[in-house]
């Protein structure tokens, strides 16, 4: 099929609000250009090209590093297949030139069918967003909220990458923020506090960054440096990685350190909260308690919404409980993290069960 006969079949020009700003199956901001014998032969080449790099964009967000270069990209057609619509934010064209910026919305289940096709697992779980704390250590000491800090604002001034899957968020150091987690408290911190900070900067969970200059501060753009990362979900800090980064003569060492610790952290939930096409579908047992028969209803109407009225099966409905199946592509806290988008979460329950409640 010719991409001028899809551009003809699909209704182009929408306006932008019909984007959910955390789909991750839309590809914003692909810029391409060509010249032709005419404008309309230089128009079909240059979203030729702009559907290879948004699937290239889509690819790079939603499967991890390691499994990236596996991938075969598809033919273009192969690609408009899976497009569900698209939008033309800008054009310039003439006789024989073209020029857009496009924003393209791809099938979630066309996307989903390709990587089970190609054996690669995937996450395709957005909507939350990961609170970072960067420490730096001097000496036998660690800072935070203090001016010789320049991670802290470097990590405030850096910006989200506009098709990264997942959003960062930095403490701003107001009051709130010194009350809760204090410079010496990068591996001692209180978990309630730390569960506060997660709430009110409305984030899924939080790291802990350590950067450790390997001779000193005064020498921090010539030596190496040590970003240690530490999760912060358990009642203690957990390690998780050290990235060590070299000094470069064309980059700011906190801006190197910053920009690879996203790419980092992006891989990591990537590989938290991947669906591995080859599993299927998964089987889990729910309980959902309820005060009255609306809130059941207003309970169950935003599940079918989320995870597809296919997908839930009622095994019992009581007075003020039902039992429920759901069948879903992923794990436990992919299940979890798509219910928290709604304003909902999972907890174990026991003998194989979890109970779906209200995420206050």
């Amino acid at each position: 099929m010719r991409i001028l006969t899809l551009i003809a079949l699909i209704f182009v020009l929408f306006t932008a609000n019909a984007y959910a700003s955390d789909d991750v199956f839309v590809v914003q901001d692909i810029k391409a250009e060509a010249t032709a014998k005419s404008a309309v032969a230089a128009r079909e080449i240059a979203f030729n090209k702009a559907l290879s790099r948004s699937f290239k964009l889509l690819t790079t967000r939603l499967v991890s590093k390691d499994q990236q270069d596996t991938i075969s990209i598809p033919t273009s057609d192969e690609i408009a297949g899976m497009v569900l619509d698209f939008e033309i934010t800008s054009e310039k064209s003439s006789r024989t030139s073209y020029r857009a910026t496009y924003t393209i919305r791809y099938n979630k289940q066309d996307i989903r069918n390709y990587f089970g096709q190609q054996q690669v697992t995937y996450t395709d779980i957005s909507g939350q967003s990961l609170l970072v704390i960067p420490f730096l250590q001097m000496g036998n000491q660690t800072i935070l909220w203090n001016a010789q800090n320049p991670f802290l604002s470097g990590w405030q001034e850096s910006l989200n990458q506009k098709n990264a899957l997942t959003k960062i968020v930095v403490p701003i150091n107001d009051l709130q923020d010194m009350i809760d987690i204090k410079d010496n408290e990068a591996l001692t911190y209180k978990k309630e506090n730390i569960a506060r900070m997660i709430s009110r900067y409305h984030a899924k969970e939080a790291v802990i960054l350590i950067a450790s200059p390997s001779n000193g501060i005064e020498n921090l753009q010539t030596s190496p440096l040590n970003i240690y990362i530490y999760k912060t979900h358990n009642s203690y800090p957990e390690y998780i990685e050290t990235l060590e980064i070299r000094p470069s003569s064309r980059a700011d060492i906190v801006s190197k350190s910053i920009k690879e610790t996203k790419r980092f952290l992006q891989d990591e939930w990537k590989r938290q909260y991947s669906t591995t096409p080859s599993e299927g579908l998964k089987t889990y047992n729910v309980v959902v308690r309820f005060p009255t028969i609306d809130q059941w209803v207003k309970t169950k109407t935003v599940l079918e919404q989320n995870i597809g009225k296919e997908s839930i099966a009622l095994k019992s409905l009581r007075t003020k409980e039902a039992t429920l199946q759901i069948n879903f592509a992923g794990n436990i806290n992919s299940l979890d993290l798509s219910l928290r988008r709604a304003g909902y979460a999972l907890r174990p329950v026991g003998a194989g069960y979890f109970e779906i409640y209200a995420a206050n």
